[in-house]
This record gives C-alpha cells, structure tokens and sequence, in this order.
C-alpha cells in the first residue's frame, strides 16, 4: 500500500492493548518541500512533478536531433552520424539512470527516484533506435548482420541492445509487482551493460591518447574512454557497501559537510566528464538535426 503524501496523515487513537508501531524518520526538507503543490493556470499540481519533467525532458534530445534525418530518410546524416548522436547520448542516459542511487545516499532525498526509471527507459529506447538504423543504412559488408555484429566492437554494442529489451520490458511498476523478488536480480542486469559499455568503447576507440575516433591530440577527456571511466569513478565508489556504511554515520552523527567535502574532487571529476559529453551530443546533435553531419 503507497505511503500517504506527507500532512495527510490522521492520528487515531490507540486501545490500551494496541501495539504501538515504531514513529516514522523524519523526511529531508527538500522532499517535504518537493511535496507541497502549487497553482497553476487554475490547477494545482506538485513541485516535484514540475521538477521531475524538466530534469526528464532532456532525455529526449538524442531522438530529436536524428528525428528529421528520419522524417526525411537522409541516409548520409543517418550513417553519417547516428552511431554519435544516438550512441553517445545512450551513454549520457545510461550515466543518468546509474547516477540517481548515488544522489540518493549523498543527499537522503527522494523526490528524483523517478528519473530512474525514465532515464533506463529513454536509454533502452535510444540504443535500440540507434541498432535499428545502423541495421539499414551503416555501410559495414554483410547485411543487416554484418552490420550489427559484423565487428567486435559491433557485437558487444549489440549484446547490449539485446540486454535493454527485457528491462525495458519490465520497466514498468506492474512489472515490478509480477515479479516480486526476481525484480531486482534481473534489473541488475544494467551494471552487465554498464561493463560492456566500457569494453564497446576500447575496442572501438583504443585505450591510449590520441588513438581512435577522437584523437585529435586535444584533452585526455575527448577521449571517450576516458570519459566513461571519471564519470564511473564517483557511480562505483558510493555503491560499494563499506563507503555506503561510512557515509550513513557521517549523516547520522549530523557531519554531512564531511561527506561532500570527501566526495567532493570525484563529484567535480564527474561533471567535467559528463560536460564533454553533453557537449558532444549537442555539438553533433544540432548538426544531424540541421543535416550537415559532422565527421570525426
């Protein structure tokens, strides 16, 4: 049964012989706040709704900017471009969808849990658009199956379309239900996505600066590699159980200023490398959309 919205509650009084249940932590401020509503244009809806679509409507941009090279059948942006766009914007959301338990146990707040769901949502929907027109218009020898799997690098980007599927499939809070405990073991399926992210980027671009696709001798963190691996940094360091511990004393003697200054430089590596991306995708992404692909 679904908690009641904070202020709703009603008190009743107990029996003498009524077991008394243990009182409820408080909840953080900001999803208090979060859960208040407000009107607008006559009609009353919640912070948090507000909030989730505008941090949520993002997610949609790797579609959109291939969207007219599709309404138009531009073969030379789709094959120009859609491995960049699509696939680099996969990354980006795949980041995304990893990075909201973490916020979770910095922060004790709850009110973005949602984005979870749509981010993995937007990210199996992405990478699988991405394999559906690499499929028809890539120009890698032997059909549809050379071109999805005709590579090494190919193959594992495939594995990971194929692994989406079913957790799109169950993506769902019905889903979630009908499974009941196997839930969770089969979405942990996106950590197996998340490793063979990193083995899909080595194979394709190379370990070393100035190899691959992007070596062009600029920064370490063009490298896309690279990029991957400083944004992981701070998602595996806050998932393992002995720092998870640690950060849960830190907040319950009330010393959450030490947490964020110790996760501090990992955070700040984070955002660096995750604006490379972004920059990425926007940068090709307007292109693609405009149909002037940009090649490497």
């Amino acid at each position: 049964m679904a908690e009641p919205a904070f202020g709703t509650q009603t008190r009743r009084p107990r029996s003498a012989g009524q077991a008394q249940t243990p009182p409820r932590k408080a909840r953080n401020a900001v999803d208090t706040w979060m859960d208040q509503e407000r009107s607008f244009m006559g009609k009353t809806i919640r912070r948090q709704k507000v909030a989730l679509c505008l941090l949520g409507f993002p997610a949609l941009a790797p579609l959109f900017f291939m969207s007219r090279a599709v309404i138009t059948v531009s073969n030379n942006t789709m094959n120009g471009t859609v491995a960049d766009v699509l696939g680099t914007g996969g990354e980006a959301l795949l980041l995304l969808t990893l990075l909201i338990t973490p916020m979770v146990t910095l922060t004790r707040q709850r009110w973005f849990i949602p984005l979870r769901q749509w981010y993995g949502i937007m990210f199996a929907i992405t990478i699988t658009t991405d394999a559906v027109i690499a499929s028809i218009t890539t120009a890698f020898a032997g059909g549809v199956v050379g071109r999805l799997a005709g590579h090494t690098f190919l193959l594992v980007g495939f594995t990971m379309v194929l692994l989406s599927i079913p957790l799109l499939a169950i993506a769902s809070n019905r889903a979630q239900r009908w499974l009941g405990r196997y839930w969770k073991p089969l979405q942990r399926t996106t950590y197996v996505i998340w490793g063979l992210l990193f083995v899909h980027l080595a194979l394709l671009f190379g370990f070393g600066i100035g190899s691959g696709e992007s070596g062009d001798g600029d920064p370490i963190f063009h490298q896309r590699l690279f990029q991957l691996t400083a944004c992981s940094t701070l998602l595996l360091a806050l998932r393992m159980p002995p720092v998870k511990r640690w950060v849960a004393r830190q907040q319950k003697a009330g010393r959450p200023w030490l947490v964020y200054i110790a996760f501090m430089p990992l955070a700040l590596l984070f955002v660096v490398a995750f604006s490379f991306i972004v920059n990425e995708e926007i940068f090709k992404g307007v292109a693609a959309f405009s149909l002037h692909p940009i090649s490497d």
